[in-house]
C-alpha cells in the first residue's frame, strides 16, 4: 500500500498534430505516368504532396570560431496525409473540373492533345502538370496460346527435403501472367494488350494425355543429386543436368514452352533476378527479316529451332527458383517476384534499369522501349518513382525530375501487373520472328495431334 500510494500518476499530455490550411506552404502534384491511352479503360491517377514549413531550432559549430551555436531557421516538410483536413486536397482539370478520385480517363480527346491538371486546397494551387494523349496502338493482333510445361526437379528425400507444387497453384500463377500481358489486373495509363494467352499443356511430348496438366516431375536420383554437388547454389548444375536428360526434361520446343523448376539457391542478391530464376532472350530469328529489328538483344539467322539444335536449355526455356514461386519476398524482400517478368524476358523484353545495361541507347534508353521509363535500381525503392528528363537516373539533383508510378513486369519494387505499348510490340515481333518462340503454331500440347 505505502509503495503504490507514493508513486504519484504521471500527467498525459495529448498534442494534436493535424494541420491547419494556413500552415501548408506548398502543394505538389505527380502522375503515373507522362502519357494516357485514351480507350476508356487505361487511367491517369494522380497524388498530391503537401509541404509545411516550421521554425526550428538547428544547432551547429561556427568553422571559423569554433564556437557552438543555436539558432532559428524554417523548414520544408512533407505533411502526412492523414494530418490533413479531409478532402482539403483535390485534383482539378484544366477547366476546373474535380477528378473524383484523381483519376482521369478519356475517349474523346485527340491524339496529340496535351491535357493540364493541378492540385488544389484552399487559395494555394499546384503547379500545372502536362499530359499528353498517346496514338490508339493498334492491337489487331490475332490471339496466341502458348502451352507451357513446368518440369519439377525433386531432389532426392534422403538427400534434400522434397517437394510439390499442385496444378492449382500453377494455373493461377500462369493466369496472372495472362492478365498482366492482356492490360487485365490494373489501370496502367500505358498499358498495351499483348493478346498473348499461357496455357498450361494436357497432353505430354508423345500424344497421351497428362494426369495433372502441365506438370512434368523430374525425380533426381541420389546418385546424380550427389554428382551434382553439396552447394546450395545449384544453377550451373541443373542446367548442365536438363541438358543430359533433354529426352525428358526439355520437350519440343515447337510445341512447349519449358519451365524448369528447382531449389537452386536461398540467397539473395541486389535485384534478385540472379537468385529467382536464369534466363536467356531469344538467340535466333528467321532470314526473312534483319537482324537489327528486334534491337537489344544478339541474334543469328536460323528458320527453324528444334530440340536437336539446343545446346543450351535456356534456349527454349528458363529455370525458376521454387522459393520464389511460392514465397517471393524470402528471395527479392520488398520486390516481389512475378512470373512474368522472366517470361517478358523470354519473349524479348529487357529490363528497364538503366545500369542494368550500361547505357545501351545514347539516349539513356535501356529497352528500347521509348515509352517506358528507365531507372536506377539504387532510387526509390518503392512503385513511386523519379527520373532525370534527360533519361538518365538522379545523379545530378539539380536536374529536373519526372515521377512516375512502377506499373512494369520488367520495373523493381513495381506492381508488376502490365506490359507497356512499345514492349507489346517487342513481344510481338518476337512471336513472329524467332522460330525458338513459335510452340504457339502447334495445337500438340491440347490435342495430342499435330
Amino acid at each position: 500500500m505505502l509503495f503504490f500510494s507514493s508513486c504519484e500518476k504521471e500527467k498525459s499530455v495529448i498534442f494534436d498534430l493535424n494541420i491547419l490550411p494556413d500552415e501548408i506552404s506548398r502543394i505538389e502534384l505527380r502522375a503515373d505516368h507522362k502519357m494516357l491511352v485514351p480507350n476508356g479503360v487505361s487511367q491517369m491517377g494522380f497524388h498530391t504532396f503537401v509541404y509545411g514549413k516550421r521554425t526550428v531550432m538547428s544547432y551547429g559549430r561556427d568553422e571559423e570560431t569554433k564556437e557552438f551555436y543555436g539558432k532559428e531557421i524554417e523548414e520544408e516538410f512533407l505533411i502526412p496525409k492523414d494530418q490533413l483536413p479531409a478532402d482539403y486536397i483535390k485534383v482539378y482539370d484544366q477547366n476546373g473540373n474535380v477528378l473524383e478520385g484523381s483519376y482521369y480517363t478519356t475517349t474523346t480527346d485527340a491524339p496529340g492533345t496535351v491535357k493540364q491538371f493541378y492540385a488544389k486546397g484552399g487559395n494555394l494551387e499546384s503547379e500545372r502538370l502536362s499530359i499528353t494523349i498517346r496514338e490508339l496502338p493498334d492491337e489487331n493482333y490475332e490471339e496466341v496460346v502458348i502451352p507451357v510445361v513446368f518440369h519439377l526437379l525433386v531432389p532426392p528425400a534422403t538427400a534434400a527435403p522434397s517437394y510439390d507444387v499442385s496444378v492449382e497453384l500453377l494455373e493461377r500463377q500462369l493466369q496472372r501472367v495472362s492478365d498482366a500481358f492482356n492490360r487485365k489486373i490494373m489501370t496502367d495509363p500505358n498499358a498495351g494488350n499483348a493478346k498473348v494467352v499461357f496455357k498450361l499443356a494436357t497432353y505430354d511430348q508423345t500424344g497421351l494425355k497428362m494426369q495433372e496438366p502441365g506438370k512434368n516431375v523430374e525425380n533426381i536420383t541420389a546418385a546424380d543429386f550427389t554428382a551434382m554437388g553439396t552447394s546450395s547454389t545449384k544453377t550451373t548444375q541443373y542446367l548442365a543436368y536438363i541438358l543430359a536428360n533433354s529426352k525428358r526434361i526439355i520437350w519440343d520446343p515447337n510445341k512447349y514452352m519449358n519451365i524448369w523448376i528447382a531449389k537452386f539457391t536461398m540467397s539473395t542478391s541486389n535485384t534478385g533476378t540472379t537468385t529467382s530464376y536464369r534466363m536467356l532472350a531469344p538467340t535466333v530469328m528467321h532470314s526473312d527479316y534483319e537482324l537489327t529489328s528486334i534491337p537489344g538483344i544478339t541474334m543469328k539467322h536460323k528458320d527453324a529451332f528444334n530440340l536437336s539444335d539446343v545446346t543450351n536449355c535456356l534456349e527454349v526455356g528458363f529455370m525458376l527458383n521454387l522459393n520464389a514461386l511460392l514465397s517471393p519476398t524470402t528471395v527479392q524482400g520488398k520486390n516481389e517476384f512475378s512470373l512474368a517478368t522472366p517470361i517478358a524476358e523470354y519473349l524479348g523484353v529487357l529490363q528497364t534499369r538503366c545500369d542494368k545495361y550500361s547505357y545501351l541507347n545514347a539516349d539513356g534508353d535501356s529497352d528500347y522501349c521509348p515509352d517506358t521509363y528507365s531507372f536506377d535500381y539504387g532510387y526509390y525503392p518503392t512503385v513511386f518513382k523519379g527520373n532525370n528528363l534527360d533519361g538518365q537516373p538522379e545523379n545530378d539533383p539539380t536536374r529536373p525530375m519526372e515521377y512516375f508510378t512502377s506499373f512494369n513486369v520488367l520495373d523493381m519494387y513495381s506492381y508488376k501487373n502490365s506490359l507497356s505499348i512499345d514492349q507489346v510490340k517487342r513481344v510481338r515481333m518476337v512471336l513472329k520472328q524467332c522460330p525458338s518462340r513459335w510452340a504457339y503454331k502447334s495445337n500438340w500440347a491440347f490435342t495430342g495431334e499435330n
